[in-house]
């Protein structure tokens, strides 16, 4: 694709600004694609070839356009909450009634919306988290195949590799640990996902 519409350009902006301002997220290349009636292979080459130009920035999943970046600029250093503890085995309640925060890591920007949780057990080791880190969480109601996310099963959370199964109609939630044995795969008809994995503070403890 050598041509870029300069329409298309400002369309996909205005819809990242608008989707930031009422989700505190930005969206997927799936709603980009949705939205604009375009292919996601399309957007996919737009978001790259806008941000070789410097029209946007990407950090990781998320779009920063100008407007986001102003909105950041404004807020200056930035810190999450911290939102309770997270299994790294199996689900255990959630406590989000402390006030504590703790600061994004060094070099992190982003527009998005995240919390802080604590990790509790070894089912994730594969993936660099160890009981008693600290994961920074970006908050979103979806997530890829693949991707580590913090979701809830009733009143319980976990942190797992997301894997959902449409052919079963099942959502697999999978250890990143060798064990199989102890840390089997979570299978269920339907889960809340309250976000997605994107840093791990280590704990020195």
């Amino acid at each position: 694709m050598r041509y870029l519409s300069e329409k298309t350009m400002n369309d996909l902006i205005a819809f990242v600004d608008r989707y930031h301002e009422k989700n505190g997220y930005t969206p997927t290349i799936a709603e980009i694609a949705d939205a604009l009636s375009l292919a996601v292979g399309t957007v996919h080459k737009y978001l790259h070839r806008m941000a070789e130009s410097g029209r946007i920035a990407l950090s990781g999943r998320h779009i920063v356009t100008p407007a986001i970046a102003e909105r950041q600029r404004r807020t200056g250093a930035r810190a999450a909450p911290i939102a309770g503890e997270i299994a790294c085995g199996a689900p255990i309640l959630v406590d989000e009634t402390q006030n504590e925060t703790l600061p994004f890591p060094a070099g992190f920007s982003d527009g998005g919306e995240y919390f802080w949780l604590r990790a509790r057990g070894r089912s994730m080791v594969n993936v660099g988290v160890d009981d008693g880190d600290y994961v920074l969480i970006r908050r979103q109601p979806t997530a890829d195949p693949g991707q580590t996310v913090a979701a809830l099963i009733g009143d319980e959370a976990t942190l797992k590799i997301f894997l959902p199964d449409p052919k079963r109609r099942k959502i697999v939630l999978r250890a990143a640990n060798d064990d199989k044995t102890a840390y089997p795969d979570l299978i269920f008809d339907a889960i809340l996902i309250r976000g997605v994995a994107v840093r791990v503070l280590k704990s020195l403890a």
